[in-house]
């Protein structure tokens, strides 16, 4: 975990004791999520395009640089060390997946907006912001930001709502805002317990 108050954001990734740079402003990985969850481009092309993220190309994309592509994307050391007390055991729960709550490109003008409002950033006129600092600031927006709202919507269980006025009113904002979403068949047997 590197500590974001005085430590550098990292420019590149390294493979196999190998530094590769990257382009690191946010507009690029934001474009890596659309790329990503774009369903009309197949895992092998995917995988082709990964190289555009590199400032030069490698030669060959292995394994280990799509995982620290991904590492990188989810900017995984801002977080704190998983517990390796943790139990390994996976609960029925943990393993269905969810509709997503946020949505990079169908959020883009709310993710604008509480950017100039909380932190008086231009997002669309800025030269370069890097894509982890992106990160904290977006992490760190607060509750009442229309980004936050969305999520918070968006991840209510409408079962857990005992008035039936107030779960009609959550499901109501919950369909006006929903994120397009597709289930695979593995997702819906996960979703049942395998019963399917």
């Amino acid at each position: 975990m590197i500590n974001a108050l005085y430590e550098p954001f990292p420019e590149c990734i390294t493979v196999d004791g190998q530094e590769y740079q990257l382009l690191t402003d946010f507009r690029e990985w934001i474009r890596f999520a659309d790329m990503i969850h774009d369903t009309e481009i197949d895992n092998h092309e995917k995988v082709c395009m990964l190289a555009l993220w590199f400032i030069d190309v490698p030669h060959k994309m292995t394994a280990e640089m799509v995982d620290a592509l991904f590492d990188f994307y989810y900017a995984k050391d801002l977080e704190p060390d998983a517990d390796d007390d943790e139990d390994d055991e996976k609960t029925v729960e943990d393993t269905v997946v969810k509709p997503p709550v946020f949505d990079w490109r169908i959020d883009s003008r709310y993710i604008l907006g509480d950017f100039r409002h909380y932190y008086g950033i231009d997002l669309i006129s800025i030269e370069y912001l890097h894509w982890w600092e992106f990160r904290c600031l977006f992490a760190a927006l607060p509750d009442d930001s229309q980004c936050q709202k969305r999520m918070a919507y968006r991840s209510i269980d409408l079962g857990s709502i005992k008035s039936d006025q107030e779960r009609n009113r959550i499901a109501r904002i919950q369909r006006s805002i929903a994120i397009p979403y597709e289930c695979e068949d593995d997702m819906i047997a996960a979703a049942f317990g395998g019963l399917i």
